[in-house]
């Protein structure tokens, strides 16, 4: 059972899921002083968005596997520009690619099935946010073509997903946690444009258009990097300052120190410098590092880490600012 599960992890990239959970966190602290809040409601909201973000990451990886096959090449033979093993259990044949197809599909209805569920309690808004959602996550995989990849993401881990989810499950708006969910819009798009920053050479090979690659160089991505995480600080001050937020939400500035590593640590990177990777408690998780370590991806998932990390702790500080 734990070796499906660890299988299952990988399958579904599940250490992504900080980042739904720093959503999560966001949600709760706004939408628990409503008279409308229910914990089993906010569990099962919590549910069906964790089920995206796995059938999102999933389908992306099956549309890129089988587009491989259709090409005419054999399984062995299917293979990434990244640095991320990418569908390493379907190319190892752990799941095959129908058993892959039910799964995304298991996840994508049970989403649905909840979403379904909050429409009939909160009403029809939900099913918009639903509806933008579920575009978002079938554009993604050709996102990239389009230079959107980055808005997509952003948009998703924040207002809809924010907004939304607070909608669901109180059936009204806040202006302040709007404002927030932008700040999550730039605290994610850091995890994002910190991996593109690395993967520039494979975007390239590849035709994609991210931030990264329109910015010219690795160092402008770098300098917009250290500008993307800027904006949810600057937009906790605007807000602590026209007193829209509670001032304890300052707390954000705690991930401060993980914020100014990223950046040393990605300058470190495009200097090709050698470094030695230890990760230190206060930086956050770094789990199965020793694993990463034996299939020497560490200078990769290093910086990943520090980046998913500084989104999850950002949403987890100010959702506990938000509620003392």
């Amino acid at each position: 059972m734990m070796e499906f599960f660890k299988n299952f992890v990988e399958l579904t990239r599940g250490y992504t899921l900080l980042v739904t959970f720093a959503s999560c966190f966001v949600i709760y602290s706004y939408a628990h002083y409503s008279p409308r809040f229910s914990m089993i409601s906010f569990i099962l909201m919590a549910i069906g968005l964790c089920c995206v973000h796995l059938g999102a990451n999933l389908y992306d990886d099956y549309k890129d596997v089988k587009k491989q096959l259709e090409a005419g090449k054999k399984l062995d033979e299917v293979s990434f520009n990244a640095y991320i093993p990418k569908a390493m259990p379907i190319r190892n044949r752990i799941f095959s690619l129908n058993a892959t197809r039910h799964i995304i599909n298991m996840l994508f209805v049970i989403a649905i099935a909840i979403g379904i569920c909050f429409i009939q309690v909160s009403g029809w808004p939900v099913a918009i946010f639903m509806t933008l959602g579920a575009i978002c996550t079938l554009f993604y995989p050709y996102s990239s073509k389009y230079n959107c990849q980055e808005l997509i993401v952003g948009l998703v881990f924040g207002p809809f997903m924010i907004v939304g989810g607070y909608y669901a499950l109180t059936s009204e708006f806040n202006f302040g946690l709007i404002l927030l969910s932008f700040a999550m819009f730039f605290a994610t798009l850091t995890l994002l444009h910190a991996k593109n920053i690395m993967d520039w050479e494979f975007d390239i090979q590849d035709n994609k258009k991210t931030l990264a690659i329109l910015s010219g160089s690795k160092e402008n991505a770098i300098k917009l990097l250290t500008l993307i995480m800027s904006v949810p600080y600057i937009i906790v001050i605007y807000g602590v300052l026209t007193h829209e937020f509670n001032p304890k939400m300052l707390y954000v500035f705690l991930t401060l120190p993980i914020a100014t590593k990223l950046i040393s640590s990605m300058k470190e990177y495009i200097m090709v410098k050698n470094v030695e990777f230890k990760p230190r408690w206060y930086w956050g998780m770094f789990e199965n590092w020793k694993n990463i370590k034996e299939r020497n991806i560490e200078f990769f998932m290093f910086r990943f880490y520090l980046a998913r990390n500084f989104s999850f702790f950002f949403g987890l500080f100010a959702a506990i600012g938000v509620m003392l």
